[in-house]
């Protein structure tokens, strides 16, 4: 494929812009750079950013351009990330990124950066083809932001911004409150109020995490089928971690994967080496699509059925509901 088609692709994927540190990604280098620079054919729009001719200038386009201005560790933060889950009220210019302390300082021309420590890998997600700030951290540094504010003020404020998050499955109470443990501290910008808009927010006041989860044991209760228990951790010395459902009786859990958080090749590769720790543990591992639990319920019984098999048999395997948007030599798991 010519050097300049390949450009394109990735530019496709992206709102139309590419970085310059994302040459290696397609196996080229800084003679590519300069070329598309000299030829025309490609708009600069910093020292880091091209943008592709023809392209249509759009807010999206302008948040992928800062992001990947700012560096290859950046990603989208604050109140920026909290427009890009649909938050109300919320917008996403001026953009803003953030980058973990302790990685390069460059200064971006595209967008307001700043760092942010204490971030782990699941602080930062894929969404739309964009690294952004997780649903629970832009939380927090909304609630930094409002900390300026009188209080009568702040907590309406931040209680709309998780509220909203709540009520798109972005963000539950459960880790809400486990945020607060992590992160909440004497001195910490934002504790104050996070921990107020806590308090009448307990984990447990909903059965499920979602209402993708909700649909799986409606489906479970419609069929007669065994119920599960929700949200389980598993692991035992070792945890793996909270699993979306487990069998009380049986090896076996069902993970439900919307769309949004799981069909990005890094999300697939994180989900595969999740499946490959269960499937060591001894765990027979049903992973439920959402498109299937709306339009193919007998697919997701048979899924259940045949994890529920495998693990009464001793062997541990993954099975998958057939709306997978992964290849097919993408679905066992990543060891």
């Amino acid at each position: 494929m010519h050097w300049e088609a390949r450009l394109r692709r990735l530019a496709a994927l992206q709102s139309g812009v590419i970085g310059i540190h994302q040459m290696g990604n397609v196996g080229g280098d800084h003679r590519w750079w300069n070329n598309a620079r000299r030829n025309g054919r490609w708009e600069p729009l910093s020292d880091h950013v091209l943008r592709a001719d023809g392209t249509p200038a759009t807010v999206e386009q302008r948040a992928f351009a800062g992001v990947i201005d700012a560096g290859p560790t950046a990603f989208l933060a604050d109140e920026s990330a909290l427009a890009w889950f649909g938050t109300r009220n919320a917008s996403l210019e001026p953009v803003q990124v953030a980058r973990r302390r302790g990685t390069t300082n460059r200064s971006g021309a595209l967008a307001r950066a700043h760092r942010l420590r204490d971030l782990r890998a699941c602080d930062v997600v894929v969404v739309r083809g964009l690294p952004v700030l997780s649903p629970v951290r832009a939380a927090w540094c909304e609630a930094a932001r409002l900390s300026k504010l009188p209080e009568e003020w702040a907590v309406p404020r931040l209680e709309r911004v998780v509220d909203d998050l709540h009520r798109s499955h972005l963000l539950t109470w459960e880790q809400l409150h486990e945020s607060i443990r992590r992160l909440g501290r004497r001195g910490r910008s934002g504790t104050s109020l996070m921990r107020t808009i806590a308090e009448e927010r307990t984990p447990g006041t909903s059965a499920t995490e979602s209402r993708l989860e909700d649909r799986f044991v409606e489906v479970l209760q419609e069929a007669g089928a065994d119920p599960m228990e929700p949200q389980v951790v598993v692991g035992g010395d070792r945890p793996i971690g909270r699993t979306d459902f487990r069998d009380p009786d049986l090896p076996m859990v069902a993970e439900i994967n919307s769309l949004t958080f799981h069909s990005t090749p890094s999300d697939r590769d994180a989900d595969r080496r999740r499946y490959a720790q269960l499937v060591a543990a001894g765990f027979a591992v049903a992973v439920v699509w959402e498109d299937d639990l709306w339009s193919n319920r007998s697919d997701v019984l048979r899924v259940v059925a045949d994890a529920r098999t495998a693990a009464r048999a001793g062997r541990p395997a993954v099975f998958h509901t057939a709306s997978c948007p992964w290849p097919l030599d993408c679905r066992d798991p990543l060891w």
